[in-house]
C-alpha cells in the first residue's frame, strides 16, 4: 500500500469504502446519527474529512449506505442457506435470528437507528418504514406457503401474524442487548412453534374419564 505525504495509508478505492461503512456502523452503533461525527469517522479510519467526503458525500448518505449494506449481506447469507431448497416460516426467521446472534453490535446499529428514525426528518425514516413493510410481506408469503400444506394453523392472519412476528424479534433483541443471558433465539421458537398446526399432539385440556373395569 502507498503511503500519502500526511503518512495516511492509501488503500484502493473499494477497500476504504468498506473500511469508512465498518467504522461509521460501530460510531452509529453507539452514538447514534445524530452524536456521530464525520470528523470522529475520519479520524477513526485515518482519512481526511474531505477524503471521506470523496467516498460519500454527507453523514445522511452515510448512514444510509451503511444500513443498507448490512441488511444486503444478512438477506444473501440467509438467502444462500436455502438456494434451491423450499423454507418454512419457522426455518428462515430462525435463520435471521442465529445469525444475529453472532453479530451483537450489527443488532444495536438497528436497535438505535430503529428508534432514532421515528422522527421523520431522521435520513434513515423512510429506509426502515420501506424494510419493515418489505420484512412483513416476506414472512406473511411464508405463512401463507405454510398454511397451504398444512404446517401453520389455518385461523392466522398471514398479515398480522408477521406483524406480531417482528415485533416480538425487535422486543426479543431489545432485551437480549440488555442481558445476553436472555435466550432471544430459544424464546423466539418457542413462539414460533405455538403456531404450527400439530392435531396429533394437542394435549387435551380436562383428562378423558378412565373405562371402568
Amino acid at each position: 500500500m502507498a503511503r500519502e505525504e500526511t503518512g495516511r495509508i492509501r488503500r484502493p478505492a473499494a477497500a476504504r469504502r468498506e473500511q469508512i461503512l465498518a467504522v461509521a456502523a460501530d460510531a452509529f452503533a453507539i452514538a447514534g446519527f445524530r452524536g456521530t461525527s464525520l470528523a470522529e469517522v475520519a479520524q477513526k479510519v485515518g482519512v481526511s474529512q474531505p477524503g471521506l467526503l470523496h467516498h460519500f458525500s454527507s453523514k445522511e448518505a452515510l448512514i444510509i449506505a451503511v444500513l443498507q449494506q448490512r441488511d444486503l449481506q444478512d438477506e444473501q447469507y440467509v438467502e444462500a442457506q436455502f438456494a434451491g431448497t423450499e423454507t418454512t416460516t419457522r426455518e428462515w426467521l430462525m435463520a435471521f435470528c442465529r445469525r444475529n446472534e453472532t453479530q451483537p453490535d450489527l443488532v444495536r446499529l438497528f436497535t438505535v437507528q430503529a428508534a432514532e428514525s421515528l422522527d421523520p426528518a431522521h435520513p434513515a425514516h423512510d429506509f426502515f418504514y420501506q424494510r419493515n413493510q418489505r420484512v412483513r410481506n416476506r414472512i406473511a408469503q411464508l405463512i401463507e406457503a405454510d398454511q397451504a400444506k398444512g404446517r401453520l394453523l389455518s385461523s392466522l392472519d398471514p398479515a398480522a401474524a408477521a406483524a406480531e412476528l417482528v415485533s416480538l424479534m425487535n422486543g426479543l433483541q431489545l432485551q437480549w442487548l440488555r442481558d445476553p443471558a436472555i435466550d432471544m433465539c430459544g424464546l423466539f421458537e418457542a413462539s414460533l412453534l405455538r403456531l404450527e398446526n400439530h392435531p396429533n399432539t394437542v394435549t387435551p385440556l380436562v383428562e378423558p374419564p378412565q373405562a371402568e373395569a
